[in-house]
């Protein structure tokens, strides 16, 4: 109870200090948006933080989360003429996108670690964004199609106008926080999907797998609890988002999980709509997942 009324008040007085600050000129001759913007970014990590300490305050936080977003988009003065920004809908990198074409040509003849390197190197260099700006990327840009989102899991699939609770449809860590999908890597839209809350927990940061018995399924994903089968249609996109985390964050996987990963990746090959996603993620984030573009790249790395 204690610990509880401590959070709390550390809730409110996040909302209450970021409020000030965003409405707050800028000092020093410091641009007012870098202040808006700093303000952001400090009350977000303190909110991870938070969650990371308080996993069941989870849902509370959500909705904290989108408060302050909310706070950030009122107009910093009253008298500031149109509607405010909305960070998600910003698209400041179509004007410098990466000739990727010619850097996938400087890979020839690499393989395993220096392959690797290189790429790391290359898709290391996106533009961050905080968790909560993330969700709403994926919810409302990235995977709506018209206005409705599908289970990356299940293939359920809801109207999308704004964002849903998390009792609707939640956001997929296809690499799992736990096993280090935190700072950057926490909101890194290449590896996130929206998932069915039952699903979402029920995979929690169980290793993908084949089951051979289910305690679980749905839509065609299935699992013993043990790990986690992936239904056909999505299992080569689980496949290269793990790929691509594990080369982008420098993370092993284990040696039987990369064996069935190979296994989905070649048997669900890349089609027009991962394609499409790729090229969306990358005009939020400045990155792409090269394992999408060039497929045959796995096949030139040994060991993940």
């Amino acid at each position: 109870m204690i610990f509880k009324r401590k959070t709390s008040f550390l809730l409110l007085f996040i909302l209450f200090a970021t409020a000030l600050a965003i409405s707050v000129p800028a000092q020093e001759g410091k641009p007012a948006e870098n202040t808006r913007e700093k303000a952001m970014r400090e009350a977000v990590d303190l909110l991870d933080r938070i969650e990371l300490e308080a996993p069941r305050a989870h849902a509370d936080l959500v909705k904290l989360r989108e408060k302050l977003q909310v706070l950030y988009d009122i107009p910093q003065y009253a008298d500031s003429p149109g509607e405010p920004e909305i960070m998600y809908a910003r698209r400041t990198s179509r004007n410098r996108r990466i000739d990727w074409t010619g850097f996938y040509n400087t890979l020839k003849g690499l393989k395993n670690d220096e392959l690797r390197q290189r790429l790391q190197k290359q898709i290391s260099n996106q533009r961050a964004c905080d968790y909560t700006t993330a969700r709403r990327h994926v919810m409302l840009e990235i995977d709506n199609y018209d206005h409705y989102v599908e289970c990356v899991y299940t293939g359920k699939v809801i109207a999308v106008s704004e964002m849903p609770k998390t009792t609707v449809m939640n956001i997929e860590h296809t690499w799992p926080q736990s096993k280090g999908a935190t700072g950057v890597a926490k909101s890194d839209m290449h590896h996130l999907f929206p998932t069915d809350p039952v699903a979402n927990s029920t995979r929690s940061s169980l290793p993908f797998g084949m089951v051979d018995r289910p305690a679980w399924q749905a839509g065609g994903s299935e699992c013993d609890l043990k790990r986690f089968e992936v239904r056909k249609k999505s299992r080569g996109n689980t496949a290269r988002a793990i790929f691509y985390f594990a080369t982008r964050y420098a993370k092993t996987i284990s040696s039987s999980e990369e064996e069935v990963l190979r296994g989905w990746h070649r048997e669900d090959p890349v089609d027009a709509n991962e394609r499409a996603r790729n090229d969306r993620v990358e005009s939020v984030q400045g990155n792409r997942n090269p394992f999408i573009d060039r497929p045959e790249l796995v096949e030139y790395i040994s060991d993940f």
